[in-house]
């Protein structure tokens, strides 16, 4: 991906670059919730864990104070990263971290007979089919965290002619070119046997943009113009435009998410 001025920025460094944009986000009630379904010292799988931002905040909050946390990501390099970052241990929160498929991962662990207190998918179950996601986890878990969930709603400031076109396009991509789709988080909640609880997690980025905020909102607009010229939208004028304003600070973008705490 590029980053504003067309600098490469790669995977791992765009998940660091929003941490700081999830903390502000994430719904406290449902983690609260989720902290209260943990067992003392949880075992935790966390599927598309990057850089392993999760388990560092969850410690530094005093959601989770011990246990074994596994950390599965098929992104080798962001994986890495947090490894790197982190080592073996998070406080009293033991560390492992594996390169694969999540649901091959849990495939296998289900074949081991090995089990986990809860799973957790932070911007996740929107990008995976969620009766398949479902049906794989359940096999190793009873619950999931599932906070960052796309709940089908972009919007930009001010406004552009542009706008209703290109973001109809882009969850068009979704649902026509990937897994999941634009409306992650219903399609969580219908496959799940519970939803336990939910609530709003918003991200909004306006100016004056942090560095971090900076580079995650042009990694938006890259991954905009690029989904929806694969669906043969030129989106090339309008992301001109966008960054243009990004680039003067007089951008703002908000895209709703859904945190959901469900019961396979």
């Amino acid at each position: 991906m590029t980053g504003e001025g067309g600098s490469e920025v790669d995977h791992a460094t765009y998940l660091d670059a929003k941490r700081a944009l999830d903390d502000r986000s994430l719904n406290r009630d449902v983690l609260d919730a989720f902290g209260a379904a943990l067992p003392a010292d949880p075992t935790v799988l966390e599927v598309g864990a990057g850089t392993a931002t999760m388990v560092e905040r969850l410690v530094e909050w005093g959601v989770v104070d011990g246990g074994r946390w596994v950390a599965v990501d098929a992104h080798e390099a962001a994986l890495a990263a947090g490894r790197d970052r982190l080592g073996d241990r998070v406080g009293d929160v033991a560390m492992t971290y594996r390169v694969a498929d999540a649901f091959e991962f849990a495939a296998e662990a289900a074949e081991a007979g090995e089990r986990f207190d809860a799973v957790v998918g932070c911007a996740f179950f929107d990008v995976v089919d969620a009766a398949p996601a479902v049906d794989a986890l359940s096999a190793v878990a009873p619950v999931a965290y599932a906070p960052i969930t796309y709940d089908g709603e972009t919007t930009l400031a001010p406004a552009d002619p542009a706008d209703d076109a290109v973001l109809a396009a882009y969850h068009r991509h979704m649902r026509d070119r990937r897994p999941g789709g634009p409306d992650g988080a219903e399609a969580l909640a219908d496959a799940a046997a519970e939803t336990v609880t939910s609530g709003p997690s918003a991200w909004r980025i306006e100016p004056p943009y942090s560095p971090g905020d900076r580079t995650v909102l042009a990694h938006l607009l890259d991954t905009i113009e690029s989904a929806v010229g694969e669906v043969g939208y030129d989106a090339s004028d309008w992301a001109a435009r966008r960054r243009a304003a990004m680039a003067a600070d007089e951008l703002a973008y908000r895209a709703a998410n859904r945190d959901l705490l469900v019961r396979f």
